[in-house]
């Protein structure tokens, strides 16, 4: 019921044992002195449940409906307890109560709902709305808070859509995607300890890695239970071997290799290898192309000198320039995951550093670096459009692809199947048996050439090693190669726009890795063979 503006956990009646007849001396039973019945042969018969003892149990108020002045810290902290101690749930990392506390004690309507409704579950009130409207306003009010940065109240209304819908698997991947935010933010921020919150308030310090390894895990949890609840949900698929991949906790390799074969067993690909979010299954698909039967690559393998001069000429601008000279403005290198929408390919390195010099990259030209290299945009615009025109559409990049001895590149599949990937290299230290080398899929390793093309599927599995060598060994320079996506051959709507929704409607308004909408994950099957 309703006291005192709170709703109430009414505990089970606490009886006590029906009055049992005072036994007398002599083993019967007094009863007003008069003597009855010998019941001492019943002694040991045991009370039925309705006659038992039951521990009384504490009542617990939940504030809901509650005017904000009225509800306390502790009442406030006592919900979101009762409600992550839910034993339904994947380990949860608790929430920074303080944070909420805060929101809820000077914000609006929406900070009063997330308790309401709560309270509401935990109440065992049912839900007032019908469900895909309650799933909607809930993925609504989730999205803005992530938007604006407030990731724990978001996954509280992650937790509870979970807890009202259980067989629904959105709200489990909502949660994967906010923790694997969350663990993000932190790796990438730059600051060697983080405030690890408590449900009991003593948040304490510790290290970057240690959290991220606590959200990670939790991130990793969450997607497998969307995909137990849904197993034909991608996205699922994609975060959690995306979250495996970059974060490689203990057997990580061969649980890919596993959640792969499952992928393919569903209908989501196709090939263990070959697991990119956007997926055009009509297109010819194999790991290493033939960079002859491309004019692009012949045409560049051509300019090489040219190419390379700019290079040259570009990096020894920057070797030479003066601190104290502020006219000279020339851009420098930057790392691979500083850009904006490039946060996951920083993610990519393991080991050493790996930098870029970028000239055709979100969506645009790069002026501030392209006016170092004249005759190389020149030779990109009028013999690789398919290269350019994919830049543009925001489907790929155009760089210089720097590494440092001693760079791993983590395992990883690329976006979308419906690009390939050139590498010519520019400069190119060590050989494929010194341990300077590409691994595409289960193939056999390769390694680049200086003034020679390498072509390949970046949609299936790939990784990168450049050996750092033995401490005696002179410094061999960095690995440069020209970078180049391009349009798969075979692809229908290149240069448009719009390539994405035409080629793949199921994941073409889902951003992966961010929170999708309700309900577009649904994966219609595959066919059995290619057309």
């Amino acid at each position: 019921g309703i006291a005192g503006g709170g709703a109430m956990l009414a505990p089970p009646t606490t009886d006590a044992k029906a009055a049992s007849p005072v036994k007398s001396a002599g083993g019967g039973v007094a009863a007003g002195g008069r003597k009855g019945l010998d019941y001492s042969k019943f002694d040991n018969i045991e009370d039925s449940d309705d006659e038992r003892l039951v521990p009384r149990q504490e009542a617990v108020t939940l504030p809901m409906g509650m005017p904000r002045e009225a509800v306390s810290r502790e009442e406030y902290d006592k919900v979101w307890k009762m409600l992550l101690g839910t034993k339904e749930l994947p380990f949860t990392p608790a929430p920074d109560l303080d944070q909420l506390w805060g929101y809820y004690k000077y914000g609006a309507m929406d900070e009063q709902a997330l308790l309401d409704q709560a309270c509401e579950y935990l109440g065992k009130f049912p839900c007032r709305l019908e469900p895909a409207d309650y799933k909607s306003k809930t993925y609504t009010l989730t999205k803005k808070l992530e938007v604006e940065g407030r990731e724990d109240e978001a996954r509280m209304w992650s937790v509870i859509c979970m807890l009202r819908f259980p067989k629904d698997p959105d709200a489990y991947y909502n949660q994967g995607v906010l923790l694997n935010k969350m663990c993000d933010a932190a790796k990438f921020g730059g600051a060697p300890t983080m405030r690890l919150p408590s449900l009991d308030g003593s948040g304490k310090l510790v290290p970057v890695e240690q959290y991220c390894s606590l959200f990670s895990r939790s991130a990793t949890s969450y997607y497998r239970r969307c995909l137990k609840v849904d197993p034909k949900q991608r996205p699922g698929y994609i975060n959690l071997i995306g979250c495996l991949e970059r974060n490689e906790p203990s057997g990580w390799y061969e649980d890919v290799q596993q959640i792969a074969a499952s992928a393919v067993k569903n209908g989501i690909w196709y090939d263990r290898w070959q697991r990119p979010p956007h997926f055009v299954p009509t297109l010819e698909a194999k790991p290493w192309h033939d960079p002859d039967n491309f004019l692009m690559c012949r045409m560049l393998e051509a300019n090489y000198d040219i190419i390379r001069g700019e290079y040259d000429a570009y990096i020894h601008r920057l070797e030479n320039r003066k601190d104290w000279d502020d006219s000279d403005t020339t851009p420098g290198l930057g790392d691979v995951g500083g850009r904006a929408g490039a946060l996951h390919d920083g993610g990519l390195t393991k080991s050493g550093r790996w930098r870029e010099v970028p000239l055709f990259t979100n969506c645009t030209l790069q002026r501030e670096h392209a006016e170092y290299f004249p005759e190389t945009i020149r030779i990109l615009q009028t013999h690789c459009r398919d290269s350019t025109g994919i830049s543009l559409c925001g489907g790929g990049d155009v760089i210089f692809s720097v590494l440092t001895p001693g760079t791993r590149l983590r395992p990883h599949c690329g976006p979308s199947n419906s690009r390939l990937t050139c590498h010519m290299g520019i400069r190119v230290p060590r050989t494929k048996e010194q341990g300077c080398y590409l691994r595409v899929a289960g193939e056999e390793r390769r390694g680049w050439e200086e003034g020679k093309c390498v072509v390949f599927d970046d949609s299936f599995e790939h990784e990168v090693f450049f050996d750092a060598g033995k401490s005696e060994d002179p410094y061999p320079g960095e690995r440069v190669v020209l970078l180049a996506n391009f349009w798969h051959p075979d692809f229908e709507f290149k240069n448009d726009p719009e390539w994405r929704q035409k080629s793949d409607e199921v994941m073409a308004s889902v951003d992966v890795e961010s929170l999708p909408q309700t309900a577009v994950m649904k994966v219609p099957e595959v066919a059995s063979a290619r057309s």
